[in-house]
């Protein structure tokens, strides 16, 4: 098996250990996190040093890794891990489980994460290092940007294009052929009925904007 390494020790990391378990493609070597919690274990693997310890992962010979760290309307932390993994070497798989159904005829970018019973229809493009979590359902010609998380049991209808670094929280929906805009937190439950703007918080149904 492929040898990956794991950077982030979260919540997020535990849906991911599970899914690469599941997929049996990748040996997992360890995970970085913290320095306060080197030692400690994720799902039965050990966290074995900080991201200053890449370089010398990488020399061992593993050359894949995941950014095992959520986001929730801020994606700084997941970028920066991302353009530095890029950089050191490493190459970024997607983690797909096995439940999920992904269209032959849908684009995925790099490092991205689709979790159990998600459907991603055909036509859609997902961009790199995107969470496309739980039971969500991305409709048959959608765009999703990169850094964008879609929580779960989401349902983003078809042909609407959701910008880069936004959050599409959980068990809301997106009418079909709308625009949300990059930056933009859409609240959980919302009924998004019209386009959101770049950098705008917005909930409800319907959905409407509270702050940009």
């Amino acid at each position: 098996m492929k040898k990956i390494v794991l950077v982030g020790g979260g919540g997020h990391a535990i849906s991911v250990v599970d899914v690469i378990q599941s997929v049996g493609e990748y040996d997992i070597c360890g995970v970085v996190d913290l320095n306060q919690n080197i030692g400690k274990q994720i799902m039965g693997h050990e966290i074995i040093g900080t991201d200053d310890s890449l370089v010398d992962i990488l020399n061992t010979g593993v050359k894949y890794s995941a950014v095992t760290i959520g986001s929730v309307g801020n994606t700084a932390l997941r970028k920066m891990l991302y353009y530095k993994l890029k950089k050191i070497g490493f190459t970024l798989p997607n983690i797909i489980d096995p439940s999920a159904v992904v269209s032959k005829n849908a684009i995925l970018g790099e490092g991205i994460f689709i979790g159990k019973k998600v459907v991603v229809n055909a036509g859609c493009k997902i961009g790199d290092m995107s969470i496309i979590n739980t039971a969500s359902v991305i409709e048959h010609g959608c765009n999703i940007g990169k850094f964008t998380h879609i929580s779960s049991n989401a349902v983003v209808c078809g042909d609407v294009t959701v910008g880069n670094d936004t959050h599409i929280g959980a068990n809301a929906t997106v009418i079909e052929g709308l625009s949300i805009g990059q930056g933009t937190l859409i609240g959980a439950g919302s009924v998004v009925t019209h386009d959101i703007a770049d950098h705008t918080i917005a909930y409800g149904n319907p959905c409407k904007e509270v702050s940009s």
